[in-house]
């Protein structure tokens, strides 16, 4: 595994620097929403298919990582189930937002850009990655990380993206997911970039929040019933489920 270094830090032609003028969800989603509406729905899309994920674990995790937090728009989420959370990411502006939040302690969301992954192989029982792994190449360097950050039989969420045009197939995730010791639970697409009428709905107008959840559980039920297929156009916003390989438990099966 080779570090990805600076290609980290460009995306579509834009840094993440640059993007974190935006703020939380312009960095996070899409910058050029100048409403917000469009990024309330997706947002709610991402925090319901997460909430949902990590109820049906049914249990409190001990120590919880957001990596590639961005801004922290999903940390508020992970404080309600586990009980320290840390960020890291590699963009010191994204880690001036989250901080700005005031969420969880500063000392918590680190920066990590080269070098040595700041936290202990296994420390966290849960890691969070979402909107990160968003080329074959980053998913290939960043995945390992990933791994070696969770304990054994810790719980790994991955929101991201399925596009036949950058290789990020479900056969590409599932494989990354089986190299690196991660038992895949399960796939779920909650988001279709193209054709969505309830996006579209979304980003006529600033809707009260009530509007925009059930906006966003129509979208992730319309989503779900197209199976796991990469989408022939656009992308596709897709929840994998997996926990860490425990070999000890392993070698006692």
């Amino acid at each position: 595994m080779s570090e990805p270094g600076a290609a980290c830090d460009t995306y579509q032609g834009m840094t993440w620097a640059e993007r974190s003028r935006y703020g939380v969800y312009g960095v996070a989603l899409d910058y050029a929403d100048r409403t917000g509406a469009k990024n309330a729905f997706l947002d709610t899309v991402h925090q319901q298919s997460l909430q949902a994920a990590l109820a049906s674990q049914q249990r409190r995790f001990r120590c919880a990582l957001d990596f590639g937090c961005g801004g922290g728009r999903l940390l508020p989420l992970l404080t309600g189930y586990a009980d320290a959370v840390y960020g890291v990411d590699r963009t010191p502006e994204c880690l001036a937002l989250a901080r700005a939040a005031h969420v969880v302690p500063p000392d918590r969301l680190v920066l990590w850009r080269d070098g040595p992954f700041p936290f202990a192989s296994g420390h966290f029982d849960l890691v969070l990655c979402v909107y990160v792994l968003l080329r074959t190449d980053l998913l290939e360097n960043l995945l390992p990380v990933v791994s070696r950050a969770l304990a054994p039989g810790g719980v790994c969420l991955v929101l991201e993206q399925l596009d036949a045009a950058r290789g990020l197939t479900p056969a590409a995730y599932e494989q990354a997911f089986a190299r690196n010791g991660l038992l895949l639970e399960g796939a779920r697409i909650v988001r279709r970039s193209s054709g969505s009428l309830w996006l579209r709905i979304a980003s006529r107008r600033v809707w009260p929040h009530w509007v925009t959840a059930a906006l966003a559980c129509a979208e992730r039920a319309a989503a779900a019933r197209g199976g796991l297929q990469t989408p022939p156009a656009g992308y596709a916003d897709c929840l994998f489920v997996s926990h860490k390989r425990d070999p000890d438990a392993a070698a006692l099966g």
